[in-house]
């Protein structure tokens, strides 16, 4: 059909031009014979150059009009006024017929726009169908908590030695009551390394319930540390995979997200954003924060709880 539009289209094009060189043809004409057979009644012979041309087409006009002009008793040949005028009349009416043109092909070039249109739409929404495919194959979640604790007694803050030692305490017993209180989750493997907690969520449409029970939980952890003058802080970071990939590209991508030392906050990439978006019932929204170097030069979004107030 696209093939129709443009042949029609260049068609009218080749046209318009063809009918305007007809039309610029015939004025010159128009101009040369009407100047020689004025000038030749007054006896100039300025435009004697023009006599070929006008004899030309004193045959021509013979061919259909013979009968000679009476103008003060004298007759002459009225063949190249005949022309004259019917090469003005068609010049006028090829003027009409040109802004007919202009208006089919404008109606073509429409026809065209939207043809293109209808193609380019058809072209993103099967775009849209295969992107939303190929982030749905995320079906997978991976959550990487992080836990830094510090005295708020300021007297054992002068004991270096001791001070690390009762963190380093501290630490191991918010992921000690942490794991008691996820260790119940269904569908999470659950793994340790360091002073961090690696969760693995293998329905991704659990990764609402497990979050959201994640900050809970911490929450419920440091509100006990701080009633014996311990602050907690954690490093939340997300992202989404398919089942074939390797965990072991998955953890470093994690690991540059707690990096960034964004404390208390829920940090992902963006095709954990989008993957997100196409759940139902989401409690926490996505808000971006940038792009941070060495963070595979992809920006940086925070996971903020909808049901928080400020």
């Amino acid at each position: 059909m696209l093939l129709v539009f443009k042949f029609l289209q260049k068609f009218l094009k080749y046209s318009v031009n063809f009918l305007f060189v007809v039309q610029i043809t015939l004025m010159i004409l128009v101009f040369l014979t009407a100047t020689y057979w004025f000038l030749s009644l007054l006896n100039v012979h300025a435009f004697d150059f023009a006599a070929s041309i006008a004899d030309a087409l004193i045959r021509f006009v013979h061919i259909f009009y013979k009968k000679r002009i009476s103008i003060g008793g004298q007759e002459i040949d009225g063949a190249l006024l005949m022309f004259d005028f019917a090469a003005v009349v068609l010049v006028v009416l090829l003027s009409k017929f040109k802004i007919t043109l202009y208006s089919a092909l404008e109606s073509v070039q429409i026809a065209v726009e939207q043809y293109n249109e209808k193609i380019e739409e058809k072209f993103n929404s099967q775009l849209q169908a295969d992107l939303r495919k190929s982030i749905l194959k995320n079906n997978n979640a991976a959550i990487l908590v992080e836990f830094s604790a510090k005295n708020l007694i300021t007297d054992d803050c002068w004991n270096t030695g001791k001070e690390d030692d009762k963190t380093k305490e501290q630490e191991d017993y918010a992921f000690k009551m942490f794991y008691n209180a996820l260790k119940q989750l269904p569908g999470c493997k659950f793994a340790k390394t360091d002073n961090k907690m690696l969760i693995l969520v293998n329905e991704f449409s659990q990764v609402n319930d497990v979050l959201k029970y994640t900050e809970d939980s911490i929450s419920r952890i440091r509100m006990d540390m701080r009633n014996d003058r311990w602050r907690l802080n954690s490093y939340i970071a997300l992202e989404a995979y398919n089942s074939k990939t390797d965990l072991k590209e998955i953890y470093p991508s994690l690991l540059k997200l707690l990096v960034l030392r964004q404390p208390n906050e829920v940090l992902a990439y963006g095709n954990f954003c989008m993957r997100y978006e196409l759940e139902s019932g989401n409690i926490y929204e996505p808000k971006l924060m940038g792009s941070y170097s060495g963070v595979d030069d992809e920006k940086v979004w925070s996971l903020i709880r909808k049901d928080i107030k400020f």
